[in-house]
């Protein structure tokens, strides 16, 4: 692999920590994983691996997408792990976007740009065991990122993984992760 992951990431989180310095305390696992220097991009990592999500904004920034996981049964924002074509982890979750919902017309939030593309939340979450796959219990590392709709576009699903799309209103949706972590809150500071 060309693209150095680990060194990437280490970059990201320390950005990271810079704008949300009140966060420090959030990553033991991530930190121990990049001190360890261990692999974060396979997803054979049952510790923990990389994984990137797109909150996409409708055009007039009213709106945010949300896809249905069918494996995890939950309303998530577009995301999946990190693949070595993606480079840096904004571009990961472009491609899942684009993958998963068929959004092609997006761009990256100047927000990112004007911080050295530093991710608006970096959240480590608990990933149950899934038998089918032969995945055991681990962490996501998950790298988010906001991107504006171009335009209106057709909307069509990656079957096998998304059972089901909506927009939900930016404003009334307090939508909160699995950690507690509001990342909504952080965005529309952002608008």
């Amino acid at each position: 692999m060309n693209f150095d992951l680990n060194t990437h990431v280490k970059t990201l989180l320390e950005g990271y920590l810079e704008v949300f310095t009140d966060e420090k305390n959030r990553f033991p696992i991530l930190t121990q994983q990049l001190w360890d220097n261990e692999n974060l991009w396979t997803r054979k990592n049952f510790t923990g691996h990389v994984t990137a999500s797109a909150y996409v904004l409708s055009p007039d920034k009213k709106r945010f997408a949300m896809i249905h996981n069918i494996n995890l049964d939950k309303w998530l924002a577009p995301g999946g792990h990190w693949e070595e074509w993606d480079g840096e982890m904004y571009n990961n979750a472009m491609r899942e976007v684009r993958e998963e919902t068929w959004l092609t017309e997006i761009d990256l939030y100047s927000w990112h740009k004007e911080n050295n593309f530093t991710p608006i939340d970096i959240d480590t979450h608990h990933i149950p065991e899934n038998p089918k796959k032969q995945e055991k219990e681990h962490y996501h590392h998950d790298f988010r990122y906001v991107f504006i709709l171009k335009n209106k576009s057709a909307i069509r699903l990656q079957s096998v993984e998304v059972a089901w799309f909506k927009w939900l209103s930016i404003e009334k949706n307090d939508v909160a992760d699995s950690s507690g972590n509001n990342v909504l809150e952080k965005i529309r500071t952002l608008l």
